[in-house]
């Protein structure tokens, strides 16, 4: 199974990537709807937030008044956090039915307005975030929704910011054009990355790592940071740290677009070998994982953090990385050198 996350600010497209993705065959999870399903009248959730809020919650037919409930909790962070705490978990565990009910080999999409807001993003395979210029977000709130200009702006502005959505996106999908634009873009990304890679994970097959040296893309740290932020989320409480080291971290070094990274971890074993496989990062030796996904070869090494050998490898392999960076001045001058000390062994 293959999970990804989908975001994207108010009047970007997002339903128009959902509704695609759903009919080329995948199963699309809207959190917003879970939000308002766990609360409907006669459910568990709804009485317990009436039990914490009072019978003022309530309209006239006995459905949640949301508004009224938003004018108790926008300005009172302990009744947020009171009402956060009823809803979340309810939230979550039908979140966890749903994913149960797909099928192993699904891509399942999580539609989460607020995934970048939220620090969500290593939970999931990939981020794809929509985008589209404000003016034309504004547009269509004010003719598809009804809003005044200032309304509009105002939502916009309470939601994170591009480089925010940026920093957090894998795939980041461009709404400005025309209207067929966009489903041509989310198809060729349905085709050409998301099945590979959704058969990749079943299949335990990592692709292949590239080895040209190529001039650093402008995103590489970020990408290493969201692919360790991934690593250690699969790894759980036995991982102590993942590092991205290698040729690709060292800025203004030419290197292959690969992400290489550095797993310590407590007597690491089969346990943890499986939890990066089915999170999409596949054992391809003994203490070592590649990448299933087409769009981000990378070359993970695990190592026991309890292991003194292995520990001092560890540090050699940071230590490497960390001098590398203090002295770009060679980097420039010989850059070949710097590559083969960074590398993995």
């Amino acid at each position: 199974m293959l999970r990804l996350g989908l975001t994207g600010g108010i009047g970007a497209g997002k339903s128009t990537v959902a509704a695609t993705l759903t009919e080329l065959g995948a199963v699309v999870i809207d959190a917003d709807a879970i939000a308002r399903e766990v609360v409907e009248p006669g459910t568990d959730g709804l009485a317990e937030v009436v039990a914490a809020f009072g019978e003022d919650v309530l309209d006239a037919d006995g459905a949640l008044d949301r508004p009224a409930l938003g004018q108790i909790v926008f300005a009172d962070d302990a009744k947020r956090q009171k009402l956060n705490g009823i809803l979340h978990p309810l939230i979550g565990g039908r979140t966890a039915e749903l994913v149960s009910e797909a099928d192993e080999d699904a891509v399942v999409v999580h539609d989460v307005p607020l995934l970048v807001e939220n620090g969500m993003g290593a939970a999931f395979a990939l981020v794809l975030v929509v985008d589209a210029p404000v003016d034309v977000r504004v547009t269509r709130l004010v003719e598809a929704r009804g809003m005044t200009v200032e309304d509009a702006r105002a939502r916009m502005a309470a939601q994170a910011d591009d480089d925010a959505r940026r920093a957090a996106a894998d795939v980041w999908l461009e709404n400005a054009g025309a209207a067929g634009a966009l489903r041509e873009q989310v198809e060729r990304l349905w085709h050409e990355r998301l099945v590979p890679f959704a058969g990749n994970v079943e299949r335990r097959r990592a692709v292949e790592v590239p080895t040209d040296v190529v001039t650093p893309a402008e995103d590489r740290a970020a990408v290493g940071r969201r692919l360790a932020a991934r690593v250690a989320v699969a790894g759980g409480e036995t991982v102590r740290r993942v590092e991205h080291v290698g040729p690709g971290a060292v800025p203004g070094l030419s290197a292959p677009a690969v992400v290489d990274l550095l797993v310590e971890a407590d007597r690491p074993g089969i346990e943890l070998a499986e939890a990066l496989a089915v999170s999409g990062f596949p054992v391809v030796d003994a203490g070592r994982h590649g990448s299933a996904d087409p769009g981000c070869p990378a070359r993970i090494l695990v190592l026991d953090a309890k292991d003194r050998r292995q520990a001092k490898q560890a540090r050699g392999i940071v230590k490497a990385r960390d001098a590398a960076r203090k002295d770009p001045q060679r980097v420039r001058t010989n850059p070949d050198a710097v590559r083969t000390e960074v590398a993995l062994p």
